[in-house]
């Protein structure tokens, strides 16, 4: 692979048209790299009176920064590096690793485990940018014309409205099953976390992939925000009646991306800003996930606490960084035994996870849920699963190689989920924006997770709305010219 070494990175350009284009080595992310290398191993030579195992912290950290430099200066551009997979696996890296990491010194919890944790998560991410950046090039030897759609989907004009009742009919329906349920968001929860996926709650999930069409067709179209407005509302109720944060995250981040897409590039910094509010609302709908469903107690409740103590949003924030400890006690209770060597099981039984445990009792379960009832079996038993990474995975059945086939994987499939994701197409754009912030949820949970089967369940839902949409000439495809 050929690597160039671009003078700057002072363009503010948008993605390019197909991200197939040539991606090379940012120089100043390189020379950044190397410097961090040169002095963690400056810190080791010259030990400076501190203790052997700080010394070994500090270089399994500056490591793990420099691999963070490494992966980032695979994007020359940093309109390209902006919400790509790899932008989301080192927001994950710096808040649950770096900061977590940081802490823990801090209160001098830093331990032999801690470190060799600290370098597992450099190994995985190492062979993560490798193998991204070797799809790529596999990408650019291929054949342009080989590669090019032929065809593309399109909402005909109009047909937002009947798209719009539709979505109506999809939200209604996910009222409806959360009122039913009774009881808090908490419970429900628990009634359905560790035994399998709560497939009849996400079938109202569907109609999102609706809401992306109509997202989608609006920037990219400039029409029908009408709509788009009307369909925007309807998901914030839903949404605040499930305190359901990940949902006004999302749709945050979706009309974000979408502008910086389609209408304007934004920076970095201004992701930063949009992303206290985002803090806030994590904390404020965490906070009033205690009360039940739907009732306008629970937000005032949470405001009314979160004004008198403003300190509970850091400390409710920062402690949901839980991932970087449940490593640490994973590996603890591996090399003592209690965890099992899974031996490549994880991998087999992802792709068996939609069968019912009602029809399989004895259905193995999700790494997180087998991590987390040895890890805290008290939360395990309040339907609570603490999520052990991909590197937790990846070592309990393969050990080291197990931990470098996870980041390889991730690093191929961020690198084909950023050909969807930039397809200028509406079926594979709107099909990756449902997944956008990949490969975050895969990498918390693990491939044997609830991430992958709702993945594969949902997925298989929309090829059959598609196909519908299709039949009643909603949607109609048409040929792309030469």
């Amino acid at each position: 692979m050929t690597i160039a070494l671009p003078i700057s990175d002072s363009s503010s350009a948008a993605w390019p048209l197909s991200q197939a284009s040539r991606i090379v080595l940012n120089r100043t992310y390189l020379l950044i790299c190397i410097a961090i290398l040169v002095m963690t191993m400056l810190t080791q030579i010259f030990d400076t009176g501190g203790s052997e195992l700080q010394t070994d912290f500090i270089v399994a950290l500056g490591s793990l920064l420099a691999a963070m430099v490494f992966v980032r200066g695979l994007y020359v551009r940093a309109a390209q590096f902006l919400f790509s997979p790899s932008f989301w696996l080192l927001v994950t890296y710096f808040f649950y690793f770096v900061l977590k990491a940081l802490e823990m010194a801090s209160k001098d919890a830093v331990t032999p485990t801690l470190i060799k944790a600290l370098w597992l998560s450099t190994l995985f991410l190492v062979t993560y940018g490798l193998m991204y950046a070797w799809s790529d090039a596999g990408l650019r030897r291929s054949s342009a014309q080989r590669h090019r759609a032929r065809r593309d989907t399109v909402i005909p004009p109009g047909f937002e409205w009947t798209l719009l009742i539709i979505f109506f009919g999809f939200k209604l329906l996910g009222i409806a099953l959360l009122a039913s349920a009774g009881g808090n968001a908490l419970e429900v929860s628990a009634a359905t976390q560790n035994a399998g996926a709560a497939y009849l709650y996400r079938i109202p999930m569907v109609g999102n992939v609706i809401l992306l069409a109509l997202l989608f067709n609006a920037f990219k179209n400039n029409r029908g925000w009408a709509v788009v407005v009307l369909a925007l509302a309807a998901y914030l109720v839903e949404a605040l009646l499930s305190t359901s944060r990940l949902s006004l995250v999302m749709v945050v981040l979706w009309t974000t991306f979408l502008y910086h897409r389609y209408r304007s590039p934004i920076s970095l910094g201004f992701v930063a800003l949009i992303g206290m509010p985002l803090v806030l609302v994590v904390v404020l709908l965490g906070y009033a996930r205690n009360i039940e469903v739907g009732s306008a107690a629970a937000y005032v409740e949470a405001v009314s606490a979160l004004t008198e103590e403003p300190t509970l949003i850091t400390d409710l924030f920062l402690g949901r960084m839980d991932m970087l400890p449940q490593v640490v006690i994973a590996l603890d209770l591996h090399k003592a035994g209690v965890l099992p060597n899974l031996n490549g099981g994880s991998y087999a039984y992802a792709l068996m996870h939609s069968i019912p445990r009602s029809i399989w009792e004895e259905k193995p379960l999700l790494t997180a849920a087998l991590v987390t009832s040895q890890t805290h079996p008290g939360a395990y038993a309040d339907g609570v699963n603490i999520f052990p990474s991909m590197i937790v995975e990846g070592y309990l059945n393969l050990a080291l190689v197990g931990v470098m086939l996870s980041g390889a994987l991730v690093g191929f499939f961020s690198r084909q989920f950023e050909r969807a994701i930039v397809a200028d197409r509406l079926v594979p754009s709107v099909w990756a924006l449902s997944m956008f912030t990949f490969p975050m949820a895969l990498f918390n949970e693990g491939v044997h997770s609830n991430f992958t089967g709702t993945l594969l369940y949902m997925t298989a839902l929309n090829a059959v709305l598609y196909q519908i949409l299709l039949f009643f000439g909603v949607l109609k495809r048409r040929r792309l010219a030469p």
